[in-house]
């Protein structure tokens, strides 16, 4: 004799049912909606300037934490090749028409390594 646990259902055959998990809501048997993932600031279609910077970075500082360029919105910056006297690899510049000033790099660098300068002229 088997014996079946009360809280499944049974068959006729005596044998557990398995619950259907098809993400319907007991209480309202709609759909629940699937999570929705944060976007980066300034999405990709948008080319928004905020201010015409150049980004400059002092390589003594910086120790490659690698901050600025994980947080930029843009994907600016790169990993250099070559090592600082640190023995760390600074972030530069990949293209810096994609910049679009927001100073995020400026504010998150714990070294104080990069900053932003006003250009003169707009492009």
């Amino acid at each position: 004799m088997t014996t079946t646990p009360t809280h499944l259902p049974e068959t006729q055959a005596g044998a557990p049912v398995a619950r259907e998990s098809n993400l319907m809501s007991e209480t309202m048997k709609q759909p629940i909606p699937a999570p929705k993932f944060a976007k980066r600031p300034l999405a990709a279609p948008q080319m928004l300037k905020l201010r015409y910077v150049d980004v400059i970075v002092i390589e003594e500082r910086c120790k490659g934490c690698s901050f600025c360029i994980e947080f930029c919105p843009k994907d600016v910056l790169e990993e250099d090749t070559k090592l600082n006297v640190k023995g760390a690899h600074v972030p530069r510049v990949k293209d810096s028409a994609l910049c679009v000033g927001c100073g995020i790099c400026e504010e998150i660098c714990p070294d104080f390594a990069i900053f932003l300068a006003e250009k003169a002229e707009k492009q």
